[in-house]
């Protein structure tokens, strides 16, 4: 009888160290899943998680879902299971079995893919080439795939329909029905199931494992012959997987249990997650994290050792507003309706539910002895004995907060009267007021200090009695800030404040912690003290946990979800067996007062860069227009520990900007000028290990093609085209204008070649000789001699200066004179001339020859028809930057010339012709503007004759 008595406490026992369960996540369609309906787990080579579900196969980072549908391009939207190649495809198995991967975010099939229509025609599915989950995985594919091949494996037996194992140097061969040793040559039957519907799982350290709707086979080959063990389960076996310790994990339509492959037959696998759910299979990611896929979603435990009581436990509500740690291993937990239970044996039981059970919330527990405590509650203070259901009523007002030390305990209340601070004397067992404060208000926090000294914590700052109610204001900020929780600390008085941190009073000085020195808020709902003298801070950011050594040196550690903490909704906390204790709205959580997170700096992945007609996904290096330099990067720090508590820190080189830390994990890249740009992305939790690796992007933003290599390359070739072009154009001009400049010096020469010909033309010649001969033969040789010198001087200076263009007014004017004395003498002096040049224009130039054809048609038109009183003027003058040459007689003029011309009316002399052909070559070449008027004196006045030539020469180059 006492065997069975021992039997049973420790069965019992064993039962209540397992009462309470580990900390569970659950994630369902209001966080993102696709569909409740989660059929498998897959973890890929960067470490997303990937979901296949009923709706969909959906990508998790541990923060957000993104989800690939039909509308993505997936044959069908039930997906079972996913495996990624070494080419880092994802092969998708769904409903319909047609062959489909993603890649780079992009979903492949035999719509858009070659390799996928090969495997539809050859009617190869994702089980013939995903390896089947096993240590020997690979002898199971019946298809090795290439990166756009397919062929067979080297094991030629991996063809074969059935699942292909080795044993102590056996091949064997298992299907649905039996087991087959194959021989050399030839095959032998060692096994035979009764059942006809068996499904072979793996074969793992000498252990085949196969099932047969709930029955479990367990196989172990011994001299060749199978040893079977049938383990029969509670419901239907849907997957094994491999757990944790290499145990064997069955998941079955009512939860997944463990099953021992080295304990007996006659074991009873126990559930260790998920009873009452429909649990399809299981995955332990990389970081030792367990995930249920169930059809209410997907279930992850955490791979720390965090623990939570909950109603499984005893509890009876999981809100738990208060919690406290008594001597003795004792754990007591109150409710909004001052029910209080305790933990005896690692499960809860009712103990005390304080009043009516009406609203009435249990706002403190102070622990008295090992035996008796106080409650305090909104409708009075109780005490209360931990045995029994023993409790008195001591107080009918609301309690605010208590402390004790010694055998005095402070007490604040919201009493009708202004007095609301007492003290109970344990010992007499009564109370006695305080004095009044200023301000009727009760104190949320309390404390008495190792002086005697009560301290006062209330919404308007801190207060103090010591003989006397004084104001403390050694701070500014405390005289009014809002004081949620007073604790002792190595002597030193700790203050916790509604808005600006914590302060520490230390002797005159007082410390403050926040968030300018590393509190992650300033809004501290309470301060907790551990039994290592440790300061636990819980903020509504978050709990931390605040070290300090003997000179008050701190270091802070943020707890995060990683280490099971929630980051809010922490309604209390309490100490004991090393452990902290955390009522919670989700149950009292459990964790190791030294406990640190165990998760390593994040990797960084670029997840997408989303453009204005475009996205690339997964990118390394993008390229932008500098007409489409806005885009959209998303990033993202894998972890399925710390939820949201990741930050991000980035740096854009290139640009003109500093490094920003924040928690989005998109980044919006504004116009950003043509240039190349590295972003730098690295991530960290509530600790601040940043990953010393960040991740890269290289962006590079394209310059408008005006300002490209080529183009500017293009448009100063073309320049120089064109100025090649001009200037040859030019040359061709310069060319042309010396060609012409040539021709008409050559049109000049022969001009003037006409002129010195019709000016020494036969008949003048022979005039002047006849003149000559007439003198001689009336021996009057002296005129003889001196007519025939200044007809040779006539001719040489002719010939001289006609090889010149331009000739002074000088010896322009010597050459008119000889030519002018030649004409008085054959005309017998009927004639008298004078020649005229202004002082200063001697030596300036005119067109050589320019005078003598009107000088000569002067005298043989005009004068030679009067007997005598004939006279020739020759006049060189200036008026402002032209030269006036004017020829002028008082012949009988060129109308009444033309009655004593024998030639036609509409001849013309052939001298004037000469003349005006040389004006324009002159004026054309050296850029000067020649003009001649010949005027009639009669068209002046009728009673005057003769004849007016003016001459203007403008610009010319030797004025």
């Amino acid at each position: 009888m006492h065997h069975y008595r021992l039997i049973l406490f420790l069965l019992f026992h064993s039962l209540l160290i397992y009462s309470q369960k580990p900390q569970l996540r659950h994630y369902s369609l209001s966080d993102g899943l696709p569909s409740n309906t989660v059929y498998s787990v897959y973890q890929d080579s960067k470490g997303f998680i990937w979901f296949c579900t009923s709706w969909g196969i959906s990508r998790f980072d541990g923060h957000h879902f993104e989800t690939i549908t039909s509308n993505h391009g997936l044959p069908d939207n039930e997906t079972f299971q996913a495996w990624e190649d070494e080419w880092q495809r994802l092969w998708v198995s769904t409903y319909n079995g047609s062959p489909t991967y993603i890649y780079n975010g992009k979903v492949y099939s035999a719509q858009n893919d070659k390799l996928c229509r090969l495997m539809e025609k050859r009617k190869i599915g994702f089980y013939d080439i995903a390896p089947r989950w096993s240590p020997y995985a690979d002898q199971h594919k019946k298809y090795n795939i290439g990166k756009n091949s397919i062929s067979n494996p080297k094991d030629s037996t991996a063809q074969s329909p059935h699942l292909h194992f080795s044993d102590q140097g056996n091949e064997y061969y298992i299907s649905t029905k039996r087991i087959i040793r194959k021989n050399h040559p030839g095959s032998t039957l060692v096994y035979t199931f009764k059942e006809k519907a068996i499904k072979p799982f793996f074969y793992l350290n000498g252990h085949l494992y196969a099932k047969y709707y709930n029955i479990l086979y367990d196989l172990v080959f011994k001299e060749n012959i199978p040893v079977v063990k049938k383990i029969e389960m509670p419901s239907n076996i849907l997957d094994l997987t491999i757990g944790k310790n290499g145990k064997i994990w069955i998941c079955t339509t009512s939860g997944i249990l463990e099953y021992n492959p080295d304990e007996g037959t006659n074991q009873n696998p126990r559930y260790i997650a998920m009873k009452g759910i429909v649990s399809y299979s299981s995955f332990i990611d990389k970081q030792g994290n367990s995930w249920y896929p169930t059809n209410e979603g997907v279930y992850m435990q955490p791979t720390n050792k965090t623990l939570v009581y909950t109603t499984a436990d005893g509890l009876i509500d999981n809100n738990v507003l208060i919690v406290k740690y008594l001597s003795g291993g004792k754990l007591l937990a109150g409710y909004n309706n001052s029910a209080v239970m305790i933990r005896e044996k690692n499960s809860f039981k009712p103990l005390y539910t304080l009043g009516d059970g009406q609203w009435n919330r249990l706002r403190y527990i102070l622990p008295i002895n090992d035996h008796i405590f106080l409650a305090g509650t909104d409708r009075g203070l109780y005490q209360c004995s931990l045995s029994g259901n023993q409790y008195t009523k001591l107080l009918e007002y609301s309690q605010k907060s208590a402390a004790i030390r010694n055998n005095t305990i402070l007490l604040s209340q919201t009493e009708t009267k202004p007095r609301n601070h007492l003290l109970y004397d344990l010992k007499e067992g009564k109370f006695s007021q305080l004095p009044e404060l200023k301000i009727s208000i009760a104190a949320p926090a309390t404390a008495i200090d190792a002086k005697g000294v009560y301290w006062l914590g209330t919404i308007q700052g801190l207060f103090y009695y010591n003989q006397s109610l004084k104001k403390f204001i050694q701070d500014p900020y405390l005289g009014k800030n809002r004081i949620t929780s007073l604790n002792f600390l190595k002597g030193r008085l700790v203050i916790s404040t509604h808005s600006d941190g914590i302060f520490i009073r230390d002797g005159q000085k007082v410390i403050k912690l926040n968030t300018t020195n590393g509190l992650i808020s300033n809004i501290c709902e309470k301060a907790y003290i551990d039994e290592k003298e440790r300061l636990w801070i819980n903020t509504d950011k978050g709990l931390s946990r605040v070290t300090f050594d003997d000179r008050m040196h701190y270091s802070i550690y943020h707890f995060s979800a990683a280490d099971g903490v929630p980051s809010h909704m922490i309604n209390n906390i309490t100490f004991g067996e090393g452990k902290a204790f955390l009522a919670t709205s989700n149950g009292i959580i459990v964790i190791n007062q030294d406990q640190v997170s165990k998760s390593q700096p994040y990797k960084v992945y670029f997840l997408k860069a989303s453009f204005k007609d475009s996205i690339v996904y997964y990118p390394q290096k993008i390229s932008l227009k500098y007409n489409q330099n806005n885009a959209q990067i998303s990033y993202t720090a894998i972890s399925y520990l710390d939820e949201k508590d990741i930050k991000y820190k980035y740096l854009l080189s290139g640009a003109e900007n500093d490094t920003v830390i924040t928690e989005e994990s998109t980044l919006n890249l504004g116009a950003l000028k043509p240039g190349n740009y590295q972003l730098n992305v690295w991530a960290s939790g509530k600790n601040n290990s940043w990953n010393k690796t960040p991740a890269v992007l290289a962006i590079a933003v394209k310059p408008p093609f005006w300002e490209e290599l080529w183009f500017m390359g293009g448009i100063f070739l073309l320049l120089l085209i064109l100025i090649i072009v001009i200037y040859r154009h030019r040359i061709n001009i310069i060319r042309k204008k010396e060609a012409e400049k040539t021709e008409r010096k050559k049109m000049i020469a022969e001009l003037e070649m006409q002129a010195l010909r019709a000016q020494i033309n036969p008949h003048f010649i022979f005039n002047v000789l006849n003149a000559i001969q007439n003198y001689y033969g009336k021996e009057d040789e002296l005129n003889a001699n001196y007519y025939m010198a200044a007809f040779s001087d006539l001719i040489r200076k002719t010939l001289t200066h006609s090889k010149e263009h331009w000739n002074t007014i000088e010896k322009e004017m010597a050459m008119l004179k000889t030519y002018i004395e030649l004409e008085q003498m054959r005309f017998k002096n009927h004639f008298t001339y004078e020649i005229s040049v202004d002082a200063g224009l001697e030596q300036l130039k005119i067109p050589t020859m320019l005078l003598q054809t009107y000088t000569e048609n002067s005298i043989s038109h005009g004068l030679r028809h009067l007997k005598t009183g004939g006279i020739l003027q020759i006049s060189c003058s200036r008026s402002e930057d032209s030269i006036i040459c004017i020829v002028e007689d008082n012949g009988v003029g060129f109308e009444k010339a033309r009655e004593f011309d024998s030639r036609p009316d509409d001849y013309k002399s052939m001298g004037l012709k000469i003349t005006a052909g040389r004006i324009s070559a002159i004026n054309e070449l050296y850029g000067t503007s020649i003009s001649t008027e010949i005027t009639d004196k009669k068209s002046i006045n009728p009673d005057v004759q003769g004849t007016i030539v003016k001459i203007t020469i403008k610009n010319t180059p030797f004025l």
